[in-house]
């Protein structure tokens, strides 16, 4: 995960290949899930959406009957709505808008039967409802359906999930959707709030630099100043 935030993605890709041979060794469906994730997102940032998709495919088929049987493992429900928000975004980036929705709803209720205060830290995929949110927020923006992003998960409080990252992630998207939705002021106040909590986050973030530049080259006057703050801080020229 470090990794692919710091721009190494082949490097991410090396080290869970190297978790792979270990779960392999272990033979544990469980484990083996939990690198196919951290498979997935390194594909993710290499932008190879449809081996993402093969690549959680298979691990679900492999978790399912720990997910669905008599006796249900706990982790093996959690992981499967983790590696559905993967292939989540996977669809979303290649505009396969019902089979990215299909997939949020998916994971929504795995969520659901796990609870309202389950967030899956062990594992390190923080899965749980308000991580859901942050992905359809995420995937509301990809398919050009903002408003259903947001609106997606109801009746959740994403400052809940214990990671500063996910809701940095999420206030960023939030940002986008707004400014996607004609609300380009509280795109900016919302991305200067994050800043606030997470500045260098903030300020490489590849979508969030992409929404200042789309800011600053549209502009917005009620918020000049705070656009200004953005534009220097990650050294843009507006």
């Amino acid at each position: 995960m470090c990794l692919n935030q710091l721009g190494y993605p082949d490097l991410a890709w090396s080290s869970a290949e190297v978790a792979a041979g270990a779960a392999t060794q272990l033979g544990d469906p469980v484990t083996k899930a939990a690198v196919a994730w951290d498979r997935c997102g390194a594909l993710l940032h290499q932008a190879s959406l449809r081996e993402t998709v093969a690549v959680a495919e298979a691990a679900l088929q492999d978790l399912e009957p720990l997910a669905s049987g008599r006796t249900v493992d706990q982790r093996a429900v959690s992981l499967r709505g983790a590696l559905h928000l993967r292939a989540a975004i996977a669809h979303a980036r290649g505009k396969q808008t019902s089979n990215a929705w299909a997939r949020i709803d998916a994971a929504l209720e795995d969520a659901d039967r796990l609870g309202p205060q389950w967030y899956d830290v062990e594992q390190q995929t923080v899965f749980g409802r308000g991580v859901v949110a942050v992905h359809a927020a995420e995937t509301g923006v990809e398919v050009d359906q903002p408003d259903t992003g947001l609106q997606r998960v109801p009746e959740v409080n994403v400052d809940d999930v214990p990671s500063k990252e996910r809701k940095t992630h999420f206030a960023i998207d939030a940002a986008r959707a707004m400014h996607r939705m004609g609300r380009s002021a509280s795109a900016v106040t919302k991305l200067r709030e994050a800043a606030s909590h997470a500045p260098y986050y903030v300020y490489a973030d590849p979508m969030a630099r992409a929404l200042v530049s789309d800011l600053a080259r549209t502009g917005v006057p009620s918020q000049a100043a705070a656009l200004s703050g953005l534009i220097r801080n990650m050294e843009l020229v507006s």
